[in-house]
């Protein structure tokens, strides 16, 4: 079981990498927490910037060891936490949710949160992570992100900060302690069943450009497996493939 030590922050560049310092230092423990008030450079996938107004919405990230995890199951950590939150967030706020491949939190085709993982290996164990997660919650104008909404705009409801974190983390415990259990591989099935456009003609787009296909699901080491109208079979890792809607 996770202990979670919390250390809230006022501000700071990105959550992820405040832990990354702490890490190298020789001074993170399973179970450390920040929480970042006003996150001024948080990052998202691919070097992206994770946009978050101050005192909005929820930024923070985890540190957890791993005992005995394959490098080969290492999306199954991507499953367990984004299935965490939508958990949290599906307990507070009666909205519709999915999961966009890999890690984004989807509410009617609005992005509404995401996680950014960062693994340390040793050998082909993966030792420990770092899981950096952004809900917006509170805010109602995002600059130049039109695709981009909030617990707020969805519902109406102005929601306590300190409330949602703790539910996060209560599932974020739950979750976690499956990837050292039997049935880790079930998170897999999990996540598909909440994967945005499963078993729908989509458009997408690859270095060859545009054509039309259906996401078949995720393979066990995250890759996209679609299908193309031709039948073709592709699997894809993240950054080679896009859906576009």
């Amino acid at each position: 079981m996770t202990n979670f030590n919390i250390i809230k922050l006022d501000a700071t560049t990105s959550s992820n990498d405040w832990l990354k310092d702490k890490f190298m230092l020789g001074d993170c423990f399973d179970g450390d927490v920040v929480w970042v008030a006003d996150q001024t450079q948080g990052r998202g996938q691919r070097d992206r910037i994770w946009q978050s107004e101050p005192l909005k919405n929820l930024t923070f990230s985890l540190f957890k060891y791993f005992s005995n995890l394959s490098v080969k199951r290492s999306f199954l950590i991507n499953c367990a936490v984004t299935l965490a939150v939508i958990e949290a967030l599906k307990e507070i706020a009666d909205i519709d949710i999915v999961l966009k491949w890999p890690n984004d939190i989807l509410s009617d085709n609005n992005k509404i949160g995401g996680v950014l993982i960062e693994n340390m290996i040793k050998g082909k164990k993966i030792e420990s992570s770092i899981i950096g997660i952004g809900i917006n919650v509170n805010q109602c104008n995002f600059k130049n992100l039109p695709d981009a909404s909030s617990l707020f705009l969805k519902t109406g409801i102005e929601f306590d900060l300190g409330n949602v974190f703790e539910r996060i983390l209560k599932f974020l415990q739950i979750y976690l302690e499956k990837l050292s259990g039997k049935d880790k591989s079930e998170l897999l099935n999990q996540y598909e069943k909440l994967l945005f456009q499963k078993g729908r003609i989509s458009f997408f787009k690859d270095q060859k450009g545009e054509f039309e296909g259906t996401v078949l699901g995720v393979t066990e080491n995250g890759l996209l497996s679609v299908q193309k109208t031709s039948d073709e079979i592709l699997n894809y890792p993240h950054g080679a493939i896009e859906i576009i809607f």
